[in-house]
């Protein structure tokens, strides 16, 4: 991954970088540019000298050589455009790539606060303009630079008085920097902030369609919605109208100056001071000179867009919301044994508001416990901070005696295994989503791990049994199902800590029922943190720790705590009188 050239900090820079690998594409590039410089020069030799020598082999000669440097140019056109779309490929790929790689850094306090179809924006759309102005550069823009330079000088050597006239072009490109490229460059910002807003939100409804459909609010929704792409919509009008404004400025200056360089060839032809076939070759080269400005103008609207995607891009990279983890230390296989020391914890978004107040909790090896307590309590928050997906704002976590800021902590994740109340499937085969937890597992393996968290029987019912597709986040398949693919999935992994994070609350008891059974096997040997919500799945959780308002209130076994008629007690009979009246 070329993560050197990522860092530069303009576009330019960035295609600087990145010259080693785009040399060969754009040296062939300006070579057919070269290839028929010479045309103009060709076409002033046929008028002034062969027709007046009625010589047809001279003129058969120049347009056989005309011939032969069209062919060259089509040889190094095509030949160089595949080379650049080779390289820009190659690039674009890294830069997806190092664009997914900063997101496993950052810290979800970051994440928390963005929008998912606005990181999908910078993915997938930010990276592709960037590349169709890059490819348009390369491809385009510098060989007619280089073309029209090259015909700029043959046409000073046959008159450079007229050529100077060409010179006109710097102040008219000094009136339009002054009064144009200001307001292309913010029109194009508001543009791809306006389109991240559009997406962001078509992204969260989008993936909300069952909720909006359940409550009937489609018209909310799409009044939403609405707003969001009229804000585009207006923001890409002004955007048109700007570039609108500043390329018909630049037509009309272009016009003008070769107004002034014909009508000079004109009279200088007339006065005798300038052979016809100077005048042609004028003629046929002004608009080869006049190109560069042309594509300049063509390419303004996209340059400044990619340059804002570029931009776009660099903000997430160079983002400095990572997490804070940089340990190294590893072993052959962690114990389980874990500790919460005098730790506390607020979001990031949210930093007055504490949501676990600084408690203290050793978890030995092999040990079962399990946390429960109302909704926001800080139950699932103690999980997030053991995974390092957040950081203790006071006290410190040990692994093994260890604490965390010494750890490897994408390797400490590998040691363990969540089972999350409705557990996310990947879009694929059942095969595929076992063999996420070990990508290197055999097929007895996934067998054993199916068989073993009750799934088989239902895998093999499947029309492609174990390459059946399940849809996007498994949509295909039953909430029951889904678990027992989750703890196959976490069985394959082996962890010595397992996580339970409210794994049964949303199945019906039947579910439950094979769910549980296979939890049980799960659990067997390791270190397993039950988050609960259903309490009769935790009876032999050999300790409860009972939170209130992330404060940690009440510890015992099932028995001790529901005779202490306390907290526990209250939550266990709530939820007894509602079974009753759902019963």
């Amino acid at each position: 991954m070329n993560r050197e050239a990522l860092a530069s900090r303009t576009l330019t820079g960035y295609l600087w970088r990145s010259r080693d690998r785009l040399w060969r594409g754009l040296g062939l590039a300006l070579l057919r540019s070269l290839a028929v410089a010479p045309c103009p020069w060709l076409f002033q030799r046929m008028i002034d000298v062969a027709v007046p020598a009625r010589d047809a082999g001279a003129i058969a000669g120049l347009a056989f050589v005309f011939m032969v440097l069209l062919g060259l140019h089509y040889l190094f056109s095509v030949w160089g455009s595949n080379e650049i779309a080779k390289a820009m490929a190659r690039m674009m790929v890294e830069m997806r790539s190092r664009i997914f790689f900063k997101l496993q850094f950052l810290s979800f306090g970051y994440l928390d606060q963005q929008k998912t179809g606005r990181l999908l924006s910078k993915y997938a759309f930010d990276t592709q303009k960037v590349e169709a102005l890059l490819y348009n550069i390369l491809n385009q823009f510098l060989p007619n630079i280089l073309y029209g330079a090259s015909i700029l000088a043959i046409l000073a050597v046959l008159n450079w008085h007229l050529a100077l006239v060409l010179a006109l072009v710097l102040p008219a490109y000094g009136v339009a920097k002054y009064h144009f490229f200001a307001r292309i460059q913010t029109t194009n910002r508001d543009a791809r902030l306006a389109q991240e807003k559009l997406t962001g939100t078509a992204s969260e409804y989008i993936s909300a369609l069952r909720l909006v459909r359940s409550f009937g609010e489609e018209k909310q929704a799409e009044a939403d919605l609405d707003r969001s792409s009229l804000d585009f919509a207006r923001s890409r009008v002004h955007q048109s109208y700007v570039n609108a404004i500043f390329g018909t400025f630049w037509y009309v200056s272009t016009q003008v100056i070769a107004l002034v360089v014909m009508g000079g060839g004109a009279l200088l032809a007339i006065h005798g001071l300038l052979s016809l076939g100077t005048l042609f070759a004028f003629v046929a080269g002004l608009p080869i000179v006049l190109g560069p400005i042309q594509a300049f103008v063509g390419l303004s609207e996209q340059y400044f867009v990619g340059r804002e995607s570029y931009q776009s891009i660099k903000e997430l990279v160079d983002s400095a919301y990572v997490e804070e983890w940089h340990g190294t230390r590893r072993t052959a296989r962690i114990e389980g044994d874990l500790r919460f020391d005098q730790v506390a914890f607020a979001y990031p978004s949210a930093p007055e508001r504490r949501v676990l107040h600084p408690f203290t909790l050793h978890i030995r090896p092999g040990e079962h416990v399990a946390f429960v307590g109302p909704s926001g309590s800080g139950k699932s928050t103690l999980a997030n901070l053991l995974l390092g997906l957040y950081a203790p704002g006071e006290g410190r976590i040990c692994i093994d005696g260890v604490p965390q800021s010494e750890w490897d902590m994408r390797w400490i994740r590998r040691q363990l295994a969540v089972v999350l109340q409705d557990s996310l499937l990947l879009s694929g085969s059942i095969r595929d989503n076992l063999r996420f937890a070990r990508a290197e597992a055999t097929d007895d393996e996934l067998h054993q791990a199916a068989r073993q968290a009750n799934a088989e029987e239902f895998i093999l019912r499947l029309p492609q049994g174990y390459d059946t597709l399940v849809g996007e986040r498994g949509a295909t398949l039953s909430g029951g199902q889904r678990q027992r693919l989750a703890i196959a999935r976490a069985l394959l992994r082996n962890p010595p800590v397992l996580i339970l994070d409210e794994a049964t609350s949303a199945l019906d008891y039947e579910s439950e029922r094979l769910v549980q059974d296979a939890l049980d096997r799960l659990s067997a040997g390791r270190t397993v943190i039950t988050i609960a919500h259903r309490l009769s799945t935790i009876r032999n959780a050999r300790r409860i720790l009972v939170f209130e308002a992330g404060r940690l209130v009440e510890e015992g076994d099932f028995r001790s705590l529901l005779s202490q008629n306390g907290p526990f007690a209250r939550l266990v009979a709530a939820q007894k009188s509602d079974d009753d009246l759902i019963g």
